[in-house]
């Protein structure tokens, strides 16, 4: 297994690629990220709040291990306290690093609000 590493503008976790075992065959995948708490404040976002990454795999698919600790990286990081940015900038990386458009869909739930918060993004890879 070959992986290719894509270094983060934002946190020190890089992403990862691995290659695709089947390019050929039509494959879409969804990564349904879990968030954990990335505010140590607000301790935002709630508990239940996830993170949906989905594409049209091509010659490479995202790294599940890498994928979960350049997530985890966030946490207290300065993009945490807006959430809106937060998704459009995984977004964006995870495009760069897959050569291909990437729909993400966070569902997220604040803490000490009565309201939650659902963010759809299409991240292009320029």
């Amino acid at each position: 297994m070959s992986w290719q590493t894509h270094e983060s503008q934002h946190v020190n976790a890089p992403l990862k690629t691995i290659a695709n075992a089947r390019p050929e065959m039509l494959m879409t995948l969804e990564h349904v990220v879990l968030l954990p708490v990335l505010c140590p404040v607000s301790q935002n976002p709630a508990q239940g709040s996830t993170l949906t990454i989905g594409y049209a795999a091509g010659a490479r698919i995202l790294e599940l291990f890498a994928l979960e600790a350049y997530i985890a990286a966030y946490s207290g990081h300065t993009l945490v306290r807006d959430m809106e940015y937060f998704v459009q900038t995984v977004g964006r990386e995870c495009a760069k690093a897959l050569g291909c458009n990437v729909h993400l869909c966070g569902e997220i739930v604040y803490a000490g609000l009565a309201q939650r918060q659902k963010i759809s993004v299409t991240a292009l890879p320029f």
